[in-house]
Parts: structure tokens; sequence; C-alpha cells
């Protein structure tokens, strides 16, 4: 339809609404409703929301019954359990993010400031110190303080860390460096709290611009069933307060469940598989029943709950047997439950790529099935680790980075540790975080790719190290020590001098016919006076 069609409608409208106003109007309403977005129309089989909340006020209204069907999730189904362990495992590794500072120091003349390394190592000596109980019940080490908060945030939507400072008889640390931290789950700051006066929303108290200024935190945890009245808050500045959360809109800062849009397919798949599981203990157990006709005449039980005649309603099921004392009307029925049902597992698989989808985990981590070539478990394995990766950054902006530089600032206020001369200020609490190395699919395709991208220039020594795990100074005062070692054994690690030697030929074998050389080749070798 062209612009001048649409006109020309415009004044029919128009000369309609002369004569006939009401149906002109009707006109120009249909028009407009053929005009609006098809996913916009309700109609009366499927309903749209139009509920444009804040996503602080859909979280208050949502994530606390989220929170507590994940977490019933997590203990009761294995499934689930494992998902996020496996996310847990991906996100933050075995030994947690590995942190390598780099402090620079002044270079003049050089086009690159260099890494002071003697500095860095002790950063490092004093931070594997803290790392061994930093956390203020010292129950934790530093790995589990990680899967613990990291397990908290995916599960809950969010977690708390508080940062317990200086020292005094209200606390006492684990290490020299006068820093404690303190694990809090999400119930801590309660979703319901709000103050206009004072700008607090969702237990956090905000400027104008909707920054963090305190966080109001029950100082018992609420599921202990303790008294969580108003009077039981304490207010905590946000720049001790660190908060970890899942956020998916821009209007809100309180977070929800990572699983927030599977629930509902988790348990499904869930009741699907225990209907399942009793119809497979049914047809395994061969139940059988007594079928009556309509019609047959009821013979009430006696008084003491049993049939009038308890011999002739014995019925035992075993090999070989006939039943032959039924009565007029009845028959044996047989339970036939159809099972295996042969579609579960095309169901279930189904089901299972959508969850993987909305939480960010790969169909195989989720299910634990492994076909496939390697170019297909290689595009996965990237995929998946790219989603990871994005988790692992939120992750250690959030947690991990916000608690080393306090320690590194902490370890110089409190005297622990001297910045030595030239260092540039801005570099002290540097570092590099690196999460958990990508598996190998294929060692051996995998290290000659990294041998020929090191070749190539196009990736460095040091960083190939890092994807792997480990810190290259580490690496090579490794092979270092190895190599001392071994020279001062007496022997080389090197492949080609460790295999051994070619024996020399003998002047005298080329004059000796080739059949006796293959003789005396074959014969037993007895020593010099054989």
């Amino acid at each position: 339809m062209t612009d001048r069609a649409g006109v020309r409608m415009n004044l029919l409208d128009r000369g309609i609404a002369v004569f006939s106003p009401r149906y002109a109007q009707q006109r120009m309403f249909a028009r407009s409703v053929l005009a609006m977005y098809e996913g916009g129309r309700s109609t009366k089989r499927r309903k749209k929301s139009r509920d444009n909340s804040t996503g602080d006020r859909l979280v208050v209204r949502d994530a606390a019954t989220v929170r507590a069907t994940v977490r019933d999730l997590e203990r009761n189904y294995d499934l689930v359990d494992g998902a996020i362990t496996t996310l847990v495992r991906n996100i933050i590794g075995p030994a947690g993010i590995s942190i390598e500072p780099t402090p620079r120091k002044s270079s003049p003349g050089k086009d690159f400031d260099s890494i002071d390394d003697d500095f860095a190592r002790q950063l490092l000596d004093l931070w594997r110190q803290w790392v061994v109980s930093p956390e203020v019940t010292r129950t934790l080490n530093w790995v589990q303080c990680q899967e613990l908060a990291c397990r908290s945030w995916l599960r809950d939507g969010e977690q708390f860390t508080q940062l317990v400072e200086g020292t005094g008889s209200f606390i006492k640390h684990a290490s020299s460096v006068p820093l404690s931290i303190e694990l809090l789950e999400a119930d801590v700051v309660p979703l319901d709290y709000d103050d206009a006066e004072k700008r607090i929303s969702a237990g956090i108290e905000r400027n104008g611009w909707g920054q963090p200024l305190n966080y109001w935190v029950y100082k018992n945890h609420p599921g202990n069933g303790g008294w969580v009245g108003e009077n039981n808050l304490k207010s905590v500045p946000a720049d001790r307060f660190l908060h970890l959360a899942v956020r998916k809109r821009l209007s809100g800062l309180r977070g929800i469940s990572l699983f927030a849009s599977a629930i509902d397919r988790l348990i499904d798949i869930k009741d699907y598989e225990e209907s399942e599981r009793i119809a497979a203990r049914i047809a395994a157990r061969i139940a059988a029943y007594i079928k009556r006709d309509k019609d047959m005449e009821y013979q009430p039980l006696a008084d003491d709950g049993t049939a009038a005649n308890p011999a002739e309603r014995d019925f035992l099921l075993e090999a070989g047997a006939i039943f032959t004392e039924t009565l007029p009307g009845e028959s044996i029925e047989m339970v036939n439950p159809n099972r295996p049902n042969t579609i579960l597992e095309r169901f279930r698989m189904a089901m299972m790529r959508a969850v993987s989808r909305a939480i960010g985990l790969s169909y195989s981590s989720l299910s634990g099935d492994y076909d496939g070539t390697y170019s297909a478990q290689r595009q996965e394995l990237v995929e998946s680790y790219d989603g990871y990766r994005m988790m692992t950054g939120q992750f250690v902006a959030r947690f991990v980075q916000p608690i080393w530089e306090r320690f590194v600032a902490l370890s110089i206020a409190s005297g622990k540790l001297r910045v030595p001369a030239g260092i540039r200020p801005e570099t002290v609490a540097q570092a590099v975080f690196r999460g958990p190395k990508m598996p190998w699919i294929d060692p051996v395709k995998e290290a000659n790719g990294i041998k020929l991208l090191a070749e190539a220039r196009v990736q460095s020594i040091t960083q190939a190290i890092a994807e792997r795990g480990g810190r290259m100074q580490d690496v090579f005062e490794e092979i270092a020590r190895e190599r001392f070692l071994a020279a001062e054994l007496g022997f080389s690690l090197d492949a080609a001098a460790a295999a051994p030697a070619e024996p020399s030929p003998d002047p005298e074998d080329e004059k000796t016919p080739p059949r006796q050389r293959a003789a005396r080749a074959r014969a037993p070798h007895t020593g010099d006076n054989a």
C-alpha cells in the first residue's frame, strides 16, 4: 500500500465521518490494531505481560521465592547440584583464581617499565600466608571461600562479603596482615527494607546517582528463626562491603538466581524422571490386581476388616501359579506400565539442552554425555568457555580483586610490606587474575598448536603457561632446578642425549662375511674370556 493510497483512505474516513462518526472511528481503530506489533498483542489463547516494573521491584517481589526453590532443588535434585558444582569448577577452578602481581618500576629511557620480580615475590609470599585462613571463623581457606562465594552467587543470585579490618579486641586475625573477610548469604540484607527519607531501597542506602552508600544488614541470619525486626539491623559502609550479584536489568542493584528462568523446566524434568522410576519399579515387580464386573454384588468385609472367607481370598503370586478361586465377575489383571519408555532419553536431552542455554553451562557438562567427534566437542568447549570467562571476569571484579587490593593496602599500612624505591605507586597493587585453564581434548594437537603460535610470535610463552594455570617465573625456576639436579647426578634431561647411543662399528667387522656377523649378533654375550 503506497502513501498515496493511505492519504486516500484518510480522506475517505473524513467523508464517512460526516455521515457516521462512529463507523469512521471504528475503521481507524481497526487500522491501528493491525499496525501493532504482533508480539505485543494479547489474545484469549496467549496472554502477554504488561508488567514493566523496575528490576528492583521485580526482584523484591520474587527473589526470595526463587532463592528458596533453587536451594531446595540443590538439596534434593542431583542434576541441579551437579550443574552448580560444574559451573563453580569452570569459573574458579580447583585451585581458585590465580593472582600474579605485576608491580612496575620506573625505567627512564626504555620503551616500557619492567616488572619488579623481587617485590612481586614478597607480595606473593605474604599473600600465601594470609590465604591459609582468611575468613573470620578460621574454618575456610581461600579456595573454599571462593568456592562458597561463587556457589552462593549463582544459586541465590547474590552474595555479600564484609571486609573486617584493623586490630582490636573485636577481632583476632589469623595472619600478620590485619584483614579478614566475613562471607554472608543474600538473606542478611532484607529485600523488603525501604526508607524513602534515607534513600534506602531493598536494604541498600544510595545517593542521588544510585551509588551504594551503606548496606543495612541483619545482625543474625534470619534463617535461624531469630527476631528480624528493624532494630536488629546494622549499617555497614559500602567501601567495606562487597556485593556480588546476578543482574539482568539496569534498574536495580539486587540480584536473582541464575536458575530463575529454568526453574519450571528443571522441576518438570525431576517430576517426569520420578514418574518413570516409579513406573519402572512397578513393571519390575510384576504387579497384579483383581478386576470386578460393575454389576457384581457387593460383599462387605468382616468386623476385623478381612474378607468373609480368608482362605478363599488368599492369592499367592509365584512361579507357575494358577488362580481358580475368583468370584463370579472377578478376573486377575496384570499391570503393564509399558516401561522403559523409549522416548525418555530424547525428552531429557531436549530439556537439558534448553536448561544448559539458560544457565550458561555446556550440554555435555550438564548431562555427562560426551559422545561426539573431536571437532564437535572442541566447538562446544570453546563456546562454553567464552561464557565461563565472562562469569570469571565478574567474579574477579566484584570479589577477588577488591580483596587483593585491600590486602596490599593493609600490608603496607601495617608495616608488613615495604615498597622499594622506584616502584610506580599506581602499580603497587596491580596484578593479573586468571581463571581455570581450558582443558585439552587432544593433547598432541593442542601442544603442537601452542608451539606453532609461539614460533610465529603470535603468543608468548608466558601467556601459554598462564593459560595452563602456571606462572612463568615458577615454571622456569622448576626447569632450572631439574636441570641442575640432573647435572649433579650425571645425566641429561635432553631427550636426544638421554637416548642410548649407537655402538660404533668395529673395523674388523667390515672384513667378516655378513652371514658370520649375523650369527655373532645372535649369540649370547658371555664376557671377554668366553
